[in-house]
């Protein structure tokens, strides 16, 4: 069995090909010697030579030379082939961008600035996937996302994270609320009245709770959890429950007065808009950062 490196049948059959020792070694920019020390190790682990030698004669091929001749052509065929074939993946995969975007600011967020991007960058194939807060960041730290965007008060651990934007925080509830139009409404009246929240095991749940501990709201009733803004946002406006939401997800409703925004004692804090990932960013993807990095017009 032949087990000779590419690089030592490479310089084999650069000798068959140039028809001589010296001549090959020119042809690599090798020592001769160099070259017979290749050669006499393939002859050493096969147990036979590879060439007819004579003095002021070309090198002549044995009939185990022409065997080799023969594995070699087909060796290095198949490595050169795989090698191209490995630089496409790679030109492949670096122009290729997977975008996971936590649901609540994909549609507010991302379709001004990937338009641009891909008008601008036609070449570059972009997958967006949409989830929630914990599907996002696993997405980004196994690498399947090359960026993840989500919301959170402070980065998270595994990712490096950049705040692209402030995202401000709002608690809701139907016009007919008896808070809706208050000022300075008090934490203890907050408490008092059913919560519409995330799900409770989910991150988007422990940030809204953190923030409304912030402000005083140490303990509240949760009325029913949802894991959908659109969801909550509708069983707030036709009840009497409140629910706390970023303000990016409410903006048509408050616009149209189907929802309040109620004015609680205290402000509540920001959330951060991150930029995820995990892994060094292509220059594509560095390039896409530059237009996630761009203020909307």
């Amino acid at each position: 069995m032949i087990s000779a490196s590419p690089r030592r049948l490479s310089v084999f059959k650069c000798v068959v090909d140039y028809g001589g020792f010296n001549i090959a070694a020119n042809q690599l920019g090798i020592a001769q010697p160099s070259v017979g020390a290749h050669i006499k190790a393939l002859e050493a682990q096969l147990g036979q030579p590879l060439f007819h030698r004579s003095r002021g004669s070309r090198p002549r091929l044995t009939k185990a030379g022409e065997a080799v001749y023969a594995f070699a052509v087909d060796v290095l065929r198949r490595s050169e082939a795989a090698t191209r074939a490995l630089a496409d993946l790679r030109t492949s995969a670096a122009q290729e961008i997977t975008i996971a975007v936590h649901r609540d600011v994909a549609a507010h967020f991302l379709p001004e600035r990937l338009t641009a991007f891909a008008a601008r960058n036609p070449k570059v194939h972009v997958v967006t996937r949409v989830g929630t807060i914990d599907e996002v960041i696993a997405l980004a730290r196994s690498r399947v996302a090359t960026i993840g965007l989500f919301l959170a008060l402070k980065p998270v651990s595994g990712l490096r994270c950049e705040v692209l934007q402030r995202e401000p925080l709002a608690i809701v509830a139907a016009p007919h609320h008896p808070l809706a139009g208050k000022l300075a409404v008090r934490p203890e009246e907050l408490e008092r009245i059913p919560h519409v929240t995330g799900l409770r095991h989910s991150r988007f749940y422990r940030m809204t709770d953190a923030a409304l501990k912030a402000i005083g709201v140490s303990s509240y009733d949760t009325a029913m959890e949802v894991e959908e803004a659109t969801a909550t946002k509708e069983m707030v406006r036709r009840g009497h429950a409140i629910a706390c939401l970023p303000v990016c997800t409410i903006m048509a409703e408050l616009a149209t007065g189907s929802l309040v925004s109620l004015l609680p004692a205290r402000p509540l804090p920001q959330l951060n808009l991150y930029c995820g990932f995990a892994a060094p960013l292509s220059d594509s993807a560095n390039n896409f950062m530059k237009y996630l990095k761009t203020p909307r017009r």
